[in-house]
């Protein structure tokens, strides 16, 4: 099987399908020896920065001599980024032969009726590749929501809950509240979980949920932050130690709280027997990157904020770093989002807009966006497709301007690989 043939065959399965809890995904890891309980790890839920807290937990426990295993949704450009070893994406060569490994197992399920998702089945090859690799700690991110997860059949070292928000309410319901029980799903007896900044109604729903199984609840907060365009310093506690002038290399000030999340997780890990000197923890903090999340690329910023909690973060750091007359906009959205309300908070932060369409079905037609954005006094265009798109809002920023490449992942996605493929080009020049 070649690369491009297993991800066919990933992508062939049901791409959703009928929750009746996570019993799909015990029903096929059962097949394949449960390998995920031989593994330690970290399950990482929220609605807003848990991947950057995988991010910087990886980073960490890779600087302190461990082999780690990342499993992280969506990916940006490439179907491999899901499954990282020691930080690297696996090779396709891998990848064909982990599907060639659980295939046989999708399909007995299959037989029995069981219909396994797309979702499943890529959880299911994690955790095979972990177990294959024997890594010494595995980084899990949650897909959505967390108790109904597919990785929620782990019983990890600790659990980690990121920011909780409003998003995918379709799934996980309307309010606040109900959406953190959810999230809060993934809390076992016995096992730690380390609680992010949260909204208060959220922070009630997820105090009173590890009162209830007698979880042990970490809470970190940074103090005296100082950002940069590209950075942030903040002193914290890490293990009953105090961490001065602790420096992240991800962009915004959001980002001091994933990594309080992230050490109040190493600092579990520590007490469970990994050695993780403050050495360690400055180096992996300082180096971390995470594609997608106001990252840099020459004039143009891309950022994943698609829903109101990452919008109202990326309009933060607009208003510290990136002044209203030099930004043009280039977005695209789902139509399940809150589309309005985001186009009323970046309206007023930017100069003008160009809306594209990613290349997915739940897409926003750009013309619908642009009118969005027209709605609320901002003048913009639509220009569905992402290069051009990107063409488009280059001419409007002009050499002294900037682009802020915002929204949908999908988006995302396909603005840096044209930006990646202009760089490798310019570097062969």
């Amino acid at each position: 099987m070649t690369e491009q043939e297993a991800i066919e065959r990933i992508h062939s399965v049901y791409p959703t399908g009928r929750k009746h809890g996570v019993e799909n995904m015990r029903a096929l890891m059962a097949r394949l020896g449960n390998a995920q309980n031989a593994l330690t790890m970290v399950h990482v839920a929220g609605t807003n920065g848990k991947g950057s807290c995988c991010a910087m937990i990886e980073r960490v426990m890779r600087e302190a001599g461990c082999r780690t295993g990342l499993y992280t949704s969506p990916y940006i450009e490439r179907y491999n980024e899901r499954i990282r070893i020691n930080g690297v994406p696996v090779s396709g060569d891998l990848l064909a032969r982990l599907v060639e490994r659980v295939w046989p197992a999708v399909e007995a399920c299959e037989r029995e009726g069981v219909h396994i998702t797309e979702f499943e089945l890529g959880t299911a090859l994690a955790f095979v590749c972990f177990a294959q690799e024997k890594v010494d700690v595995a980084i899990i991110e949650v897909g959505l929501g967390g108790r109904l997860d597919p990785t929620n059949i782990i019983r990890p070292k600790v659990a980690v809950i990121t920011e909780v928000g409003m998003d995918h309410m379709q799934y996980l319901g309307g309010t606040i509240e109900e959406i953190a029980l959810e999230k809060a799903g993934i809390m076992k007896r016995g096992v730690p979980v380390v609680l992010g900044p949260q909204e208060k109604a959220a922070h009630g729903v997820l105090l009173a949920a590890a009162k209830g199984l007698n979880v042990p609840v970490v809470e970190l907060h940074p103090e005296n932050m100082v950002q940069t365009s590209r950075s942030v310093t903040f002193n914290a506690a890490f293990g009953g130690e105090r961490m001065k002038r602790l420096t992240v290399g991800l962009s915004g000030g959001h980002q001091a709280g994933n990594a309080c999340a992230a050490l109040g997780a190493l600092g579990v890990l520590r007490r469970c027997g990994f050695r993780i000197p403050q050495d360690a923890v400055r180096r992996g903090m300082a180096d971390v990157r995470w594609p997608g999340r106001l990252e840099h690329f020459g004039g143009v910023i891309l950022d994943g904020a698609h829903n109101d909690p990452g919008v109202r973060a990326l309009c933060a750091y607009c208003d510290k770093w990136l002044p209203r007359d030099k930004v043009v906009l280039l977005t695209g959205m789902m139509r399940d989002k809150e589309t309005d309300r985001m186009a009323e908070r970046l309206s007023g932060r930017v100069r003008c807009v160009v809306c594209a369409q990613p290349r997915v079905p739940r897409a926003m037609e750009a013309g619908e966006l642009a009118q969005a954005f027209a709605r609320h006094g901002c003048r913009a265009q639509a220009v569905p497709d992402a290069a051009q798109a990107l063409c488009a809002a280059r001419a409007l920023a002009g050499e002294d301007g900037m682009v802020l490449a915002a929204g949908s992942l999908y988006l995302i996605g396909e603005i840096r690989s044209l930006l990646r493929r202009e760089k490798e080009f310019s570097d062969v020049i």
